[in-house]
């Protein structure tokens, strides 16, 4: 009899500790950014050169925007929200730049990357922050 109450005893706690750490799995913050679609000016974002432009957005305080093997100055342009903005980055082979976001009002805008004669273009939405 004791035997069993101890291995019943065991089970539960046991029980117990799985669904602990499944509570724990699921109750992470969702730090996932969503990924902005670029489309190039006639093809693909992955070009014969082997440039390739990727960008993601948490959609309130930041844009990042990666650009590898191209070596050059790349010009990205945000236009929507009855605003627009041109940043300049330098890139050598590989590029990254945080855009800060935080300022823009509510709406859809459109993110162009102009590198030489290749212009990649992609849409993000900036949703409202606070009230």
């Amino acid at each position: 009899m004791k035997t069993k109450l101890y291995f019943t005893i065991a089970l539960i706690c046991s029980a117990l500790l799985s669904s602990s750490f499944v509570s724990a799995e699921t109750n992470k913050v969702n730090d996932q950014q969503d990924k902005i679609a670029f489309s190039k000016s006639g093809g693909t974002t992955r070009g014969v050169t082997g440039v390739e432009v990727t960008g993601t957005t948490d959609g309130k305080t930041n844009v990042t925007i990666s650009v590898t093997d191209y070596t050059g100055t790349a010009i990205v342009q945000i236009i929507g929200g009855r605003t627009s903005a041109q940043y300049y980055m330098e890139v050598d082979e590989m590029g990254y730049e945080v855009i800060n976001i935080g300022t823009l009002r509510a709406a859809t805008y459109t993110i162009r990357i102009i590198l030489g004669n290749e212009v990649y273009e992609g849409t993000f939405v900036k949703e409202t922050v606070g009230r």
